[in-house]
């Protein structure tokens, strides 16, 4: 027995309507031809359907059973095609992120917040990482986007697209003789206790290589690997910092401020991608996002 896919229709659409002419109505087509697909049906399962009582048109108990199972196959069709038209529109799926802490901690929670607001279908997850971590969970393909600091060479298995570089800034205490100023050149930092970030954190290597090309002495008191620490070390009078705009912005406390840095000493990123997957379309559309918030700073 092969069952037609045009006859199992029309039975259904009699049996929602209980009228043949408007099911004709829905599947835009004749009532003679739903009545021809009706009896073509019975004949192939040899089972009559419906019976006639004046103008109306009875099912039978076997229309009753055949009609659950026809309306849960066209149910689940159903439920395909939204599916797949969410997925066409980003309403749902997932997507893996990792990122260095400078940007997970505070711009990329705003992109996911905003990201996940017309997505909530979405599932996201934040792994954060150091810049080597997030390349080999890229490479491992066990995350569909990634950040890290700015690379100098290649990395196997990773794709590498620069975000726009945007401008560290210098946090200090509100009463900084500093804080005085509109922005901060490298000269004025002669003499000042700097917080410094990391050893191999790149925003600091460019730092130290300016001060050093413009013959500015300074104090080291305190190193970390996070900014949002050297931030809070100054909220403690320890010092002052330089950092990422990002974290800057986001450290709220009005016993810092912060202040642009002359030359300007550029904070660099850039995503990455595992090599030879596909691209999905939330990948896509999350990358968008994060762009357009280094592009607003």
């Amino acid at each position: 027995m092969e069952l037609n896919p045009r006859q199992l229709d029309a039975f259904r659409k009699v049996m929602l309507t209980g009228s043949m002419t408007v099911a004709a109505e829905r599947l835009q087509v004749s009532q003679p031809a739903v009545s021809r697909l009706i009896k073509d049906l019975e004949k192939t399962i040899g089972i009559r359907l419906f019976r006639r009582e004046g103008n109306r048109l009875i099912p039978g108990a076997e229309a009753q059973v055949l009609f659950r199972e026809v309306d849960l196959f066209y149910r689940g069709i159903e439920q395909v095609e939204r599916v797949a038209r969410d997925l066409k529109s980003v309403r749902i799926g997932r997507l893996r992120i990792a990122s260095l802490s400078a940007l997970a901690l505070n711009v990329l929670c705003e992109c996911i917040n905003q990201y996940s607001a017309s997505r909530p279908g979405v599932e996201v997850s934040l792994d954060v990482r150091n810049s080597l971590s997030v390349l080999e969970l890229a490479a491992a393909n066990q995350i569909d986007v990634g950040f890290v600091h700015q690379l100098k060479a290649e990395y196997p298995g990773v794709d590498t697209f620069p975000l726009k570089s945007v401008p560290a800034v210098c946090v200090m205490q509100a009463t900084h003789r500093l804080a005085a100023q509109d922005s901060v050149h490298l000269h004025d930092l002669s003499g000042e206790q700097i917080i410094s970030l990391g050893q191999n954190n790149p925003l600091r290597v460019r730092l130290e290589s300016a001060l050093s090309d413009a013959g500015v002495d300074y104090q080291r008191p305190i190193e970390t690997t996070l900014a949002y620490s050297a931030c809070n070390f100054v909220r403690g009078n320890l010092g002052i910092t330089v950092v990422d705009p990002f974290t800057a912005a986001n450290f709220k406390d009005p016993l810092v401020v912060s202040r642009p840095l002359f030359p300007m000493i550029p904070f660099e990123c850039s995503y990455v991608l595992p090599s030879h997957q596909h691209r999905p379309k939330a990948v896509e559309d999350f990358i968008h996002t994060v762009k357009e918030h280094f592009e607003a700073v």
